[in-house]
């Protein structure tokens, strides 16, 4: 079976190895020089807790010199998405369009076993590539996850063991989709359609909710440092705690004003503060091992429910 699968899947199997491979050459090529700069504008020191002047001003300056390099690393959230599209949906799909699965499920092999083995297989080179790829990113990454923190999405969807468990579950939603739709090009739409709204879902809805989220309430406007967290909310609260709408707080900045009293000062007095509501940065691997969980067992139960449609299909 394994060089069935690589028969059958040599192109996509040589893609694959190619993006990687330009991936991995991309960071090779880059990474030094980003970490050459970080040393050398002494960004260590603005780590929080520890600070020195003019921090900001070398933060951004770092951020701003590199920012399409991250905006093109931020691109390599959609890969796993073309496993869904090119090695899952395809699997079944074409076999069923071109009537070649009577061939394949009458050589001495069961169509349960033809399409574990096929699965397995493919889904043990999706985990190698896909944790490959995620240790390069975070190697690349690691000025400015010290920098930045690795908890907000932009960022905790590159990195780590959630990276192979999408690729996994992509596979799987592939398979799946090909085996109900019997169509490539339809089962390729609906997979992709499928895992968009599936890893939306779960990034917006259950991610926060993980585990409760902290609190930090600021005695002044500016909140504490949470540069490393992710934060949910950010919003200016009266002294009951009611959120301060912004046509509120443009009034009273031009109350402030007329009174020529400093605007601060006065949002202070009226016993106005700011409240923040985050994860904290060390959280990043339990959610990482959360999230892994759920979009494992979500492709654990997808490929029992493909197993059961393949075994009711007409030989």
């Amino acid at each position: 079976m394994a060089w069935v699968t690589w028969r059958q899947n040599r192109i996509q199997f040589v893609a694959g190895g190619l993006v990687l491979l330009a991936v991995a050459l991309l960071a090779a090529a880059t990474g030094p020089s980003i970490r050459a700069a970080f040393d050398q504008q002494e960004l260590a020191t603005c780590l929080p807790p520890a600070s020195r002047s003019g921090c900001d001003i070398i933060v951004r300056h770092f951020q701003s010199e590199h920012d399409t390099l991250v905006l093109v690393a931020r691109y390599l959230v959609f890969l796993p998405a073309l496993v869904t599209v090119f090695v899952g949906a395809p699997l079944l799909a074409r076999e069923l369009e071109h009537g070649t699965y009577r061939l394949a499920w009458t050589q001495g092999i069961t169509r349960r076993r033809w399409l574990l083995s096929q699965t397995l297989l493919l889904s043990a080179a999706t985990v190698l590539g896909a944790l490959a790829l995620s240790l390069i990113v975070m190697w690349w990454r690691l000025p400015f996850d010290r920098l930045e923190g690795r908890m907000s999405p932009s960022r905790f969807e590159l990195e780590g063991v959630v990276v192979p468990a999408y690729a996994v579950f992509a596979l799987a939603l592939g398979v799946f989709s090909g085996a109900l739709l019997r169509r490539t090009v339809p089962a390729m739409t609906a997979a992709l359609a499928a895992f968009v709204a599936v890893r939306l879902a779960v990034a917006n809805f259950l991610r926060p909710r993980y585990l409760a989220p902290e609190h930090d309430t600021a005695t002044g406007l500016t909140p504490n440092n949470h540069a490393h967290d992710w934060v949910l909310s950010n919003s200016l609260v009266d002294a009951l705690g009611r959120q301060i709408s912004a046509a509120r707080e443009n009034l009273a900045i031009e109350h402030a004003q007329a009174a020529r009293i400093d605007v601060q000062e006065y949002l202070i007095a009226l016993g106005w503060r700011r409240a923040v509501s985050f994860q904290p940065a060390d959280r990043f691997w339990t959610f990482q091992a959360i999230e892994a969980a759920i979009f494992l067992g979500l492709a654990a139960l997808i490929v029992i429910a493909t197993l059961r449609l393949v075994q009711r299909t007409p030989a």
